[in-house]
């Protein structure tokens, strides 16, 4: 399979489940409702607490902290690489030059390794916002609540797909420009 002009070598049915992780970033959010339903759907079984309704106080506040930081400091990080794609992407050969490797890219290859970094950010600043918010909620309550818990664990989720596939694009796009 050619992908943005590189060579993927992975074969059979694999390659096709690859490519439509890849060009269908929306469904993040569906494989991580899944997996919040399942973890939901476990815990009811087994008669626990639901999410991390039973976790300590100070535990819950530092861990969605620590989500609120690390999905900001990450969104700035991919906004920051967008710029420098920007730059990437639209570098052309000085005139009497050879055709620079990420030249031979198509419209729609660069709209759609663009995509990938754009797709990414607005979950990541709804990350930082539903963890503060489920702190502010919680406040120093003894147990949580787990329907803000579950929406902060849906963007965490859909956040680590997203960031897959913006390390997938960065690595082709290295691929591609070292070619």
């Amino acid at each position: 399979m050619n992908l943005y002009g590189v060579e993927l070598e992975h074969a059979g049915r694999r390659r096709t489940l690859w490519r439509w992780f890849l060009l269908h970033p929306t469904a993040d959010y569906l494989w991580a409702v899944a997996a919040v339903l399942l973890w939901l759907g476990i815990a009811t079984l087994a008669r626990q607490p639901l999410l991390l309704e039973g976790v300590d106080t100070g535990a819950r506040r530092t861990l969605f902290q620590t989500l609120a930081t690390l999905a900001g400091a990450t969104a700035g990080l991919t906004l920051t690489s967008v710029s420098m794609l920007i730059n990437v992407l639209g570098k052309k050969a000085a005139p009497g030059q050879r055709e620079l490797p990420l030249e031979k890219l198509t419209a729609t290859h660069r709209r759609q390794i663009g995509e990938v970094f754009l797709f990414a950010i607005p979950g990541l600043g709804l990350l930082v916002v539903a963890a503060l918010a489920t702190i502010v909620l919680e406040g120093g309550a003894p147990t949580g609540l787990w329907i803000p818990e579950a929406v902060v664990f849906v963007l965490a989720f859909a956040s680590v797909l997203a960031l897959l596939r913006v390390a997938w694009a960065l690595r082709r796009v290295l691929a591609i420009a070292t070619a």
